[in-house]
């Protein structure tokens, strides 16, 4: 369970880089939300590959 969190923390931190890089006017808040929404969605993707559905 730790080593999943600390796949999506990095995965969402990797997230807000790369927001501060491209979009540095974006207010902290917003990019918090963008790179959850990110995260979330490659989650999601991963989960759905992994699992596929019958």
């Amino acid at each position: 369970m730790l080593q999943n969190k600390q796949i999506i923390m990095r995965t969402f931190n990797g997230y807000l880089d790369f927001l501060a890089e491209r979009q540095p006017d974006l207010s902290p808040e917003a990019a918090c939300q963008v790179a959850a929404l990110l995260t979330q969605a490659e989650f999601n993707l991963q989960m759905a590959e992994a699992f596929p559905k019958v």
